[in-house]
């Protein structure tokens, strides 16, 4: 008697509160916003073995919580097509933002910006979710990942720019256990002007490589990372293409 009471109480609870539940989880599942689709969603499946997640600025503004919004900006050194994605480094709440419209076209030979409202989607995930637990990745051309990428990098701040651009974060995800060597290179010089090896690298967990610029001059480079996978020594390699601009005016 005791347990079929409960259950028809809980049944009447489930009834009562499910349109509820359900209404929330549709506003929150991926779909189209003001000029862009952000949401809720399963992570695409990757067929690399290292994911490009983020080319970000080396740069965080001082902030507790989430701001009402969070913006990008971009220098664009020619005219072509982008595709700007925003999500979670480490892929905890399912946060996906892309497909973006702008309201203005993007332009070359200038910086270009995005904004977006935290309130709609972010803050009903979690509220205390630090802005720099995301990253943004920017596609020149092309919009699926490829071994060679092709990217702007990308400023995430809500406020206040830096003065300048003083290192940048690329971030990625290997399907394994690894071990990496990546470089930098000026575009047409064969000597790098960063080079480093990365022993370890836990399998599926992002991992960055920082590139303090210090004097690197305005021009073209490539990240090219090699390595192998630590179970078996399958070779892996990413290469990204970028330009660096260091000045933000």
């Amino acid at each position: 008697m005791i347990c079929k009471l409960t259950f028809a109480i809980l049944y009447v609870s489930l009834s009562v509160l499910s349109p509820t539940i359900l209404l929330a989880q549709s506003e929150l599942d991926y779909q189209l916003r003001e000029g862009y689709y952000e949401g809720v969603r399963p992570k695409p499946v990757s067929g690399f073995d290292i994911e490009l997640i983020s080319v970000l600025a080396d740069y965080q503004e001082q902030v507790d919580g989430l701001p009402d919004h969070l913006r990008v900006k971009f220098y664009l050194e020619t005219q072509t097509a982008v595709h700007v994605t925003v999500r979670e480094q480490d892929y905890r709440l399912f946060y996906w933002l892309d497909r973006v419209k702008p309201v203005k076209d993007w332009h070359a030979k200038s910086l270009n910006d995005f904004s977006w409202p935290t309130a709609v989607v972010l803050r009903r995930l979690d509220q205390k979710l630090n802005m720099y637990d995301l990253g943004v990745l920017v596609r020149l051309r092309k919009e699926s990942p490829a071994s060679v990428e092709e990217v702007a990098p990308a400023i995430l701040y809500y406020s206040q720019l830096p003065a300048k651009i003083n290192g940048y974060l690329f971030t990625m995800k290997i399907n394994g256990d690894a071990r990496l060597s990546c470089s930098i290179y000026r575009e047409g010089e064969a000597s790098a002007v960063m080079k480093k090896t990365y022993h370890g690298i836990p399998g599926g967990r992002p991992f960055s490589v920082r590139w303090e610029v210090k004097d690197a001059q305005e021009a073209t480079y490539s990240l090219v990372c090699k390595g192998y996978f630590l179970d078996s020594n399958e070779p892996i390699q990413q290469a990204v293409r970028f330009y660096h601009r260091p000045r933000v005016n």
